[in-house]
């Protein structure tokens, strides 16, 4: 029951990442996938928090199902359509298309918040045409709200017309700040864009113990130090510290945040509003080494 707990101001900026309904996900994940009990309560809790977006994607295993099976009424949905690498270039409209009818009605859902593409090469040239062709009619329909891209770096949206990439979902953490420092999100929201932020906290890593790091980031000892020497200078959690920077940033529009647990997302509701209130200057942690950076490059993590 959530009655009697006290009501923050709305938290419209914070996105509820699914991907863990689907998958068990993240390098700091203990708990695994959740039931549909948990996942009931959290996103019971989520909109007495004032959370009222959620993001999924049909990649994120059973989650989209998993979301159409709690009732999908209330909440305005991001989701993504697959990888087309394996598609060819005429049978895109047809393949998107299907894609998205079959995400609505494994959610349940008459429209759609927005639709993204989860791999950027879907979303730039001739390709991205097809695709922005193929959904124009949904759009039109009110099916679709907006169109958008997931990228990984800010070279990633090179190329992608404006038409798609009204929102972009890109990695933003106090180590991984090249969104912002490239000065692609400035040229996005200059554009109309919308950006979405993800890996706040680098897939759980920075809100980890040093001594529970995996071994895999032990030649990251020294940056991984300063950001705990930093945290601790704060004042604040680690969660607030890094969601402080994020939400901080004039060009971030939302914030994607995933959690296993109900506890978990009071939580990050709590840092989130600490982190909000508190500047600090994090210049000094950014870094470039995408072995630390890019999770993609964690497959060796251990």
């Amino acid at each position: 029951m959530v009655e009697n707990r006290p009501v923050p101001r709305s938290n419209d900026t914070i996105v509820l990442g699914t991907v863990q309904f689907g998958l068990p996900y993240g390098i700091a994940n203990r708990q695994g996938k959740p039931d549909i009990g948990r996942v009931r309560e959290i996103l019971d809790l989520a909109y007495h928090l004032g959370i009222r977006v959620l993001d999924t994607a049909a990649a994120y295993g059973d989650s989209e199902a998993v979301l159409g099976s709690c009732g999908m009424d209330r909440w305005s949905v991001i989701t993504k359509v697959p990888s087309l690498k394996d598609i060819d270039d005429p049978d895109i409209g047809d393949v998107v298309h299907d894609a998205v009818l079959q995400s609505l009605d494994r959610l349940g859902a008459d429209s759609l918040h927005a639709v993204l593409a989860h791999d950027r090469r879907d979303a730039a040239g001739d390709r991205g045409r097809r695709l922005r062709d193929a959904l124009a009619p949904l759009v039109a329909s009110g099916h679709i709200g907006r169109l958008g891209v997931s990228v990984y770096g800010p070279d990633d949206i090179e190329g992608i017309a404006a038409g798609n990439a009204q929102i972009v979902q890109a990695p933003l953490n106090v180590l991984d700040q090249h969104f912002i420092t490239s000065g692609a999100a400035a040229r996005l929201i200059a554009a109309g864009g919308e950006l979405h932020v993800r890996s706040v906290f680098l897939q759980g890593l920075l809100l980890m113990p040093a001594k529970d790091r995996p071994a895999r980031f032990a030649p990251w000892a020294e940056e991984l130090a300063r950001f705990d020497g930093e945290v601790e200078a704060s004042g604040l959690d680690p969660a607030a510290y890094c969601l402080g920077f994020a939400a901080g940033q004039a060009a971030v529009s939302r914030c994607v945040l995933g959690v296993e647990t109900a506890q978990q997302l009071s939580q990050l509701v709590a840092a989130f509003e600490a982190g909000q209130q508190a500047g600090h200057d994090v210049h000094n942690l950014g870094s470039d080494d995408p072995g630390l950076i890019d999770p993609r490059q964690w497959e060796t993590a251990s």
